[in-house]
Order: C-alpha cells, then sequence, then structure tokens
C-alpha cells in the first residue's frame, strides 16, 4: 500500500512483538456514504445499497458513556466509563432530496418530499474516509444509528456569496447482533491490507472487511 513504509511490508511474513503505524495526520474529510441497515438480529447483520451522503465539511463523534465510580475509606478505590454510544453531528454541502426522504424515513413522490408526523427514521449506517499526510488515510463505519430532523442553514447573499449547508445528528447504538458501535481503520498501520482498503465501502459493514486469504 502506498502509505506503508517499505521496511514494513518487507516485514509482514517475519513474527514481529510489536507493530508500528507510520507517522501521519489527519488534513481532511471526504467520501461520506451510508446504507439502511435492513436486518440486525441474532443470526447476522444486513445492510441496503452503498450510497453518498454529500460533499462532507465537518464530523463530530461524541462518546455515550455508562461510569461509575467506588469510593471507599474517603478515596476513589475504582472509576470506570464505558461506551455505551456514539453521537454523530454531520456537516455537509447539500443531502439530495431523495437520500433525505430515505435516511429520515419521509415520502419521495415525482420530485416532492412529502414530510408527516409520525415519520421514523430507520436505522442505518454512515461511513467516512479522513485524508492524511503522507498518503495516508483513515476508514470509517458507524454501524446502526437513526437521524433526526436535519439542521439546515439558509441565509441571504449580500456583498458576498453566503453558502447554506446541511447538518445532521444521528445517534448510534450497539448492534442486537454483536453488540457492534463502529469500525475503524488507518491504512498508516502495517496489518491492514490493500484489499481491506478496496472493499472497505464496497458494501455495507456487515463485518469488517478481510484481508486475503494466505
Amino acid at each position: 500500500m502506498a502509505c506503508h513504509d517499505p521496511v514494513f511490508e518487507n516485514k509482514r511474513g517475519v513474527n514481529m512483538a510489536v507493530n508500528k503505524s507510520k507517522k501521519t495526520n489527519r488534513i481532511n474529510i471526504k467520501n461520506m456514504v451510508y446504507a439502511l441497515l435492513t436486518s440486525d438480529t441474532a443470526a447476522g447483520a444486513e445492510y441496503g445499497e452503498v450510497k453518498p451522503l454529500g460533499k462532507a465539511m465537518q464530523v463530530q463523534l461524541t462518546p455515550s458513556l455508562a461510569s461509575g465510580i467506588l469510593y471507599g475509606e474517603g478515596a476513589q478505590s475504582e472509576n470506570i466509563a464505558k461506551l455505551n454510544g456514539i453521537a454523530a453531528v454531520l456537516d455537509v454541502n447539500k443531502i439530495a432530496i431523495e437520500d433525505r426522504a430515505e435516511i429520515l424515513g419521509h415520502k419521495y413522490e415525482n420530485g416532492i418530499l412529502i414530510e408527516k408526523a409520525g415519520d421514523e427514521a430507520p436505522f442505518l449506517a454512515v461511513g467516512f474516509e479522513v485524508e492524511g499526510t503522507n498518503k495516508c488515510n483513515e476508514l470509517v463505519w458507524l454501524l446502526k444509528g437513526r437521524a433526526q430532523p436535519f439542521n439546515g442553514t439558509m441565509q441571504q447573499s449580500t456583498d458576498s456569496i453566503n453558502f447554506s449547508t446541511d447538518s445532521i445528528t444521528i445517534n448510534f447504538v450497539p448492534r442486537d447482533f454483536d453488540g457492534e458501535l463502529r469500525y475503524f481503520a488507518d491504512t498508516a498501520n502495517a496489518d491492514l491490507t490493500t484489499k481491506q482498503v478496496e472493499d472497505w465501502f464496497k458494501a455495507g459493514p456487515s463485518t469488517p472487511p478481510a484481508p486475503s486469504a494466505a
């Protein structure tokens, strides 16, 4: 892979006590996509077609935590926090009207979006890519979440052109199938294969993309 140092690639077949990642820094976000979660049972998780979700501007992820503190003899003896969800705020240029209808559970007919009280958003997965220096990228899938009604900013142009954008808040919860919340990969890490990167957004994240068979 282009991001890997050659020394890492040459050592892939050698037993390594410690795996190292190449130094890289985040500089851009791109390739935001979504896929509806069509089934989530004890037998497995299935997703629909992977579709683009507009041009990404910013993603803010906030973990939802279950925490607890135990005191004994006037001092803390345990302080534990466990991840149980992720709140995502996605800022994009504009969501296409047909995708907006699908994401929020509204009706789309003859070019018109029809919003009805009581419409329920379906579960979906959201993926995106974070571009880094040294030709490295981070790859993300958030696995099961429901979108809240969109926030939009519309404003008039004055002496300058002012662009209006869309902002989506999606609360992600563990899948029923396996309790998993997110898949995260970094091409700076030598264990990640070219096949895994190529397969990342080809289909919904039923399972993490697998490396090539030995």
